[in-house]
């Protein structure tokens, strides 16, 4: 009766036990998968409402650009239609990604489920392995046998009720543990019905998240296209309007003269580099300037001693060459004058040109790349290219820059 009590309080203990921690395992298990679903459908559905918010709003900044560009070049139509499509397969894009992001979830959950119910298998068998051990049919047959090779010699009422009473105990402990290892099979059965069905449901899910993935791979590409074909039209159409003000001209016959040979386009990195290649011509005229100042110091100098000494022998001379050098200093100070005049002309024209360009930034491509980011609140560790293939310049230069220095 002891052992059967010890049996049934470690049998049952230890399954109630394990099994109480299981279900609570697997409680968690399901809620956290719970959380993690509706986390994800909510947070889908505020990216689509915040996706039509945005789209509307860029609609009309569309049609406001159309109506400049087409009032001063003529080019928006073709831009805007390339623009648009892109804005499209942005959100197709990482809509598909969204997909494959939450069929990754989902399995990832799925795994998790199946690992938990494995640990609880690989207990249960383990359990059964010690169980059987303890049928104690070696015991009751080494009993048996004891009692047939060595015979009780005294015979009586008492030890004939307790030979058979010892015999009822093994039988009764043996029926008990039989019990508990049927109990341990029918919930392993159970726990092994439920790990296919998991399994299946795993197969299944990554059966679909690779037409996922390959649908997604197809939205990259496309995507990828087109930011290439807004690109270059963005950028054309930007040349364009920076020749059209660039090459106006400004009234200054130096600067006019700067500007046509720069060529066409005339773009803003050329009026920049222009004026960054006049410097050199500016520093040679002030050295000039500063050399004919020194020489025309000096014949002063000289005038004002021969008049102090009464020597004028070199007088005549000395007053001729300091007028010369009074009308070459006059003449390459107002060269240098117009040199200044004519580089602060196309410093200026660039910086116009610079703003205006700059009312086009948020029509660039790359723009709606990062306004895209802010509505699905992307950090800065999120890894946009491999998401829907394309990035900006900015994130591009920065992929590069940390490249080069893990080399």
């Amino acid at each position: 009766m002891i052992f059967k009590k010890i049996m049934h309080f470690f049998c049952g203990r230890s399954l109630e036990k394990e099994t109480a921690k299981t279900n609570a395992l697997f409680r968690e298990v399901e809620q956290h998968e719970k959380a993690v679903m509706d986390r994800l459908k909510a947070q889908a559905d505020d990216w689509r409402v915040q996706v039509v918010a945005y789209k509307k709003k860029r609609d009309a900044e569309l049609q406001e650009f159309m109506a400049f560009m087409n009032k001063q070049l003529g080019l928006a139509e073709s831009y805007v239609p390339c623009l648009g499509d892109f804005q499209d397969k942005v959100f197709v894009c990482f809509d598909s990604w969204m997909n494959t992001f939450i069929a990754e979830q989902r399995i990832k959950l799925l795994s998790e489920r199946i690992t938990t119910k494995l640990q609880m298998r690989n207990f249960i068998t383990a359990l059964r392995v010690e169980l059987n051990k303890l049928t104690q049919r070696n015991k009751r047959n080494q009993w048996h046998q004891m009692i047939k090779e060595r015979p009780v010699l005294v015979s009586s009422t008492f030890i004939d009720r307790t030979a058979r009473q010892v015999g009822n105990n093994q039988k009764s402990n043996s029926k008990s543990i039989g019990h508990e290892l049927s109990r341990l099979k029918s919930h392993y059965m159970t726990l092994q019905t439920e790990i296919t069905k998991l399994r299946n449901e795993r197969n299944l899910l990554i059966a679909s998240s690779k037409e996922l993935i390959e649908t997604h791979k197809v939205h990259k590409a496309e995507l990828n296209n087109q930011y290439r074909k807004c690109s270059e039209l963005f950028c054309e159409i930007k040349d364009r309007f920076s020749d059209h003000f660039g090459s106006t001209v400004t009234g200054n016959s130096l600067a006019d003269s700067w500007i046509t040979e720069i060529g066409s386009p005339v773009t803003l990195p050329k009026l920049f580099s222009k004026h960054k290649e006049t410097a050199a011509i500016k520093r040679k005229v002030q050295d000039e300037f500063n050399n004919l100042t020194q020489n025309f110091q000096d014949i002063r100098s000289r005038i004002a001693s021969s008049r102090e000494s009464g020597d004028f022998s070199t007088f005549i001379e000395d007053k001729a060459t300091r007028d010369r050098l009074f009308r070459e200093r006059q003449e390459v100070g107002e060269r240098r004058s117009k040199i200044n005049t004519a580089r602060k002309i196309i410093y200026e024209r660039g910086n116009e040109v610079k703003e205006m360009l700059a009312k086009f930034d948020s029509l660039e491509p790359d723009e709606s790349i990062r306004r895209i980011m802010e509505i699905f609140r992307m950090g800065k560790d999120f890894d946009v290219r491999h998401a829907i293939g394309v990035s900006t310049r900015e994130d591009r230069r920065k992929h590069y820059e940390l490249k080069n220095q893990n080399r």
